[in-house]
This record gives C-alpha cells, sequence and structure tokens, in this order.
C-alpha cells in the first residue's frame, strides 16, 4: 500500500501531502527518502502527537513536522512512527489531524494501512473524499479484505474502491464481484521499478516515464474523477454471486 500511495504523491499534478497514518510502522524514510534526504526529517507523527490536547482546541502545527520529498517541493511527507508500540500515542491525533489534512492547502494522500482493527483512524475515514484498498488479487488477500470492507462500509459506505496489483490469477472483473467495489486501477507489475519506491533502490534512467509511473499517473486521474463522480455507488449496485469462489479457490466465471 505504502509503495502504491508514493507512486501516486510522486506523480500527482497539484501541491500534495503524503501522510503515513498506519499505526504497524513508516515506511518512506527508511525505504524511498534513506538516501535522497536533505535535511533532518524530525519527529513527524509521533512528535504533533505531543503538540496535540483534546481540551486545547488549537490548530495543530501540522507544516512544522512535514518534510518536502520531492526537488520541487510540491510532494511533502509526514512521516509516521518507527516503533508500532507507540501507536497508542496516537489515539487522540487522529480528529485534529483530519481537521488539519481537510483545511490545508493542496491534496493528502493518507496511508492508512490496514484497517479494521481497534487501532484503525476512525476520523480519518470519515474526512476521507474517497477511501482505496489496495489488494492482489489473489485468494488469501481477497478473503482477508471481506471482513475489513464490511467495516469500512459502515464508515464510508458510499465512498470506497479498490486498486489491484496485478500479482495474482484473478481478473479485475472477478474481484469487483465477489467484493462488489470498482477497481479504479492495476499499477503495472514491475518488481524493479517498485523497489525504487519500497526500498530506495537505484532508479534507472527512465524510472520517471516507466510503465510503472505512468500506471500510476492513471490510477490518480482515476482517483481525482472517482470522487467527484458516482461511480462507487453505482458499483455497490452489482449484485454478488451466491458462491463466488469455490472451495479449491477458484473464482467462477
Amino acid at each position: 500500500m505504502t509503495t502504491t500511495a508514493l507512486g501516486l504523491a510522486l506523480t500527482w499534478p497539484r501541491r500534495v501531502l503524503l501522510a503515513e497514518c498506519d499505526p504497524a510502522g513508516r515506511r518512506v524514510l527508511p525505504g524511498f527518502m534513506a538516501d535522497r534526504l536533505r535535511e533532518p526529517a524530525g519527529p513527524g507523527m509521533l512528535g504533533l502527537a505531543t503538540r496535540t490536547s483534546p481540551a486545547s482546541g488549537t490548530e495543530l502545527p501540522l507544516e512544522e513536522y512535514v518534510v518536502p520529498i520531492s526537488e520541487d517541493g510540491r510532494v511533502d511527507l509526514l512521516h509516521g512512527v518507527r516503533d508500532p508500540r507507540n501507536a497508542s500515542q496516537l489515539a487522540g491525533l487522529w480528529e485534529p489531524l483530519a481537521k488539519a489534512f481537510t483545511a490545508r492547502d493542496g491534496d493528502v494522500l493518507a496511508d492508512l494501512g490496514r484497517v479494521g482493527g481497534v487501532e484503525t483512524p476512525v476520523a480519518l475515514l470519515d474526512a476521507a473524499d474517497l477511501v482505496v484498498m489496495v489488494l492482489k488479487p489473489t485468494l488469501a488477500q481477497v478473503d482477508a479484505a471481506t471482513p475489513r470492507l464490511e467495516v469500512l462500509r459502515g464508515l464510508a459506505p458510499d465512498r470506497l474502491a479498490l486498486c489491484l496489483v496485478p500479482d495474482g490469477p484473478y481478473s479485475a472483473a472477478e474481484v469487483e464481484r465477489v467484493l462488489r467495489l470498482p477497481v479504479l486501477g492495476e499499477p503495472a507489475f514491475s518488481p524493479g521499478d517498485a523497489r525504487v519506491l519500497s526500498d530506495g533502490a537505484r532508479p534507472r534512467m527512465t524510472f520517471r516515464t516507466s510503465l510503472l509511473m505512468r500506471s500510476l499517473e492513471s490510477l490518480g486521474r482515476r482517483v481525482r474523477t472517482a470522487i467527484t463522480e458516482p461511480v462507487v455507488a453505482e458499483a455497490e449496485q452489482v449484485p454478488r454471486p451466491r458462491v463466488p469462489i469455490r472451495a479449491a479457490g477458484k473464482v467462477r466465471r
């Protein structure tokens, strides 16, 4: 998910903030930004949490905790916690952070990690224009997605969509039928280029114009369109098959 979110941010056409809100821990600083950071990253999300007082009612100093991650200064990062044991300290941050994201000049892409558990940042989901679940089209990941989507349908019923990492046996149409949500895109499966985003691998000269980055740019366009057009609501009307997955793991065709 973080790889996709980072790729979206780097290909976004206007000012954007990538916020690592996954309680399980950060990925961008020790990955993509490992050899690219030109200034101290600061305390990020955890530092911002220490400035949060539910009783104060004051606005969060969000801009003090973000760092630029693109050469043109168009893309900023609010990096997440390093140690998942610090996740409990973020519980009081989500509501004021949602307000700060909404008020910020520019767009925000928030990586929430695996939602559905007790640490799910509900306030961020409530404030989101669109919630996109990233998964592979495999039986295991579709099965894991089902209960999480049940939670999301209770929080953002008309603002859900899917993104498929095309590394599995099933088609987008099959996954749409089973999960009853539209697939906005399938970023190109290119492990070498993906490692640039996930692990900070050295990019080839054509990385910026690679099939992966071009497909992520296309996904971004579809995300922005889905925010303004009711494609998600229409997909909810697709009837779910009575037996969508066989015991052997095959999706009925």
